[in-house]
């Protein structure tokens, strides 16, 4: 449990909370704060229906096994392909954040720093699960600690006028940002996606979900609240190291060093995580023939180690080339579609299957399309092009005899 607890908040705590918020705090205000608790509903119904998924059809894969089964092979490979998307994008967004970070302090070039950081999260990967979930278990509790660290100490320099106005570009605005914060979000689904690994999932996968989502949702506000009392939203929204800022703002060397090393280890260890959730859909995806079959291959140990370095491989392009703003949109956009088939595949199920209500699964649903379409236009062309050429790969490959 403790296990699968740390994997969760190991992928959901990191970029999101040390470097997504500030381009939501341009968007939304000081109300950021509602958008923080609307995405984590969406999230909480999504993680619902992936746990009563999983649970039903126990091997990796998540969204992907689920929608082959329950809808059929073409919206599987959609649901897969998203995910490969937005989770391949997710890591390097993670590297650019810890690079930022660094930079702040030692002025290291960005790009540099953010392809190497991403390339140490494939290695560590590659080396095998029990190796990373060590490492998750340490770290997680160290970043967890850091934060709170920040928020007392961040509340000296609090001041109530910067919460006004609230929401200075209205319902939009606040829609928007919760479309692009729901990235942060997102690590739940490392858990539903490690359900062979997991002893007993029909009660872990369900109880450690939830339980690293309230976690999470307790810290970010906590951490947004401070931030945006100190800052200000416009403060806050122009900088790339926002917590860093904060604790400058208040004249705390020793706060600078707590959330330096809290992001440092919390954005690196976020990465591990998403490379090894989405490294399993990957393999999921090589064994069905979706992808080249290489990718299902185990190395020792039962790793699939093929399919880390497949995906770790895409990670160092995002971090090396991809602006920021783009690929935490492109990754948000991707995921709700991913979350999309979640929530219409658990629809499908027997009442005799279901752990949760059925208004959970059509929340989420109404949820994540309605999310992904608040985001810009661009983001959304963008994301379904790359599903149409998805699709399009999928129809070419079933064409060529194996």
């Amino acid at each position: 449990m403790f296990d699968a607890v740390s994997t969760g908040l190991a992928a959901i705590l990191g970029a999101g909370i040390f470097a997504v918020i500030s381009p939501a705090a341009g968007i939304a205000g000081p109300a950021l704060l509602i958008s923080l608790t609307l995405a984590v509903f969406v999230a909480l119904c999504n993680a619902l229906s992936s746990a009563q998924l999983a649970v039903v059809f126990p091997r990796s894969g998540g969204t992907y096994e689920f929608g082959r089964r329950m809808l059929g092979s073409w919206w599987g490979f959609g649901a897969g392909w998203m995910f490969l998307t937005a989770n391949t994008v997710g890591p390097g967004v993670t590297a650019l954040a810890f690079a930022g970070y660094l930079h702040a302090v030692w002025a290291l070039p960005v790009r540099t720093v953010a392809v190497l950081a991403a390339l140490s999260m494939t290695a560590l990967n590659a080396a095998g699960i029990r190796r990373s979930v060590r490492v998750t278990d340490v770290v997680v509790v160290i970043s967890v600690l850091s934060l709170l660290a920040v928020v007392l100490i961040g509340f000296a320099g609090w001041n109530s006028s910067n919460i006004v106005p609230l929401a200075p570009n209205g319902i939009g605005g606040v829609l928007q940002a919760t479309g692009l914060i729901f990235f942060a979000y997102t690590g739940y689904s490392r858990i539903a996606t490690l359900v062979e690994e997991v002893h007993d999932p029909r009660r872990t996968i369900p109880k450690a979900t939830v339980i690293a989502l309230g976690t999470a949702l307790a810290l970010y506000l906590a951490v947004a609240l401070t931030a945006v009392g100190v800052l200000g939203a416009s403060r806050l929204s122009g900088s790339m190291s926002p917590l860093q800022t904060t604790m400058n703002a208040v004249g705390s060397g020793l706060g600078v060093a707590i959330v330096v090393v809290g992001a440092l280890l919390t954005t690196f260890n976020e990465g591990l995580s998403d490379l090894l959730g989405v490294s399993r859909v990957a393999f999921a995806m090589g064994r069905q023939a979706d992808l080249p079959q290489t990718l299902a291959r185990l190395g020792a140990e039962q790793n699939p180690w093929r399919s880390v370095v497949f995906v770790g491989a895409i990670a160092m392009l995002v971090a090396a080339f991809a602006p920021f703003g783009v690929a935490v949109a492109v990754s948000s956009f991707g995921t709700l579609l991913y979350y999309t088939v979640t929530n219409l595949s658990a629809l499908r199920l027997k009442k005799e299957q279901r752990m949760f209500p059925v208004g959970l699964s059509v929340a989420g649903l109404i949820g994540c399309i309605g999310l992904a379409f608040s985001l810009p236009r661009s983001i959304g062309v963008v994301v379904l092009g790359i599903l149409l050429v998805g699709l399009a790969f999928r129809a070419v490959r079933l064409r060529i005899p194996r």
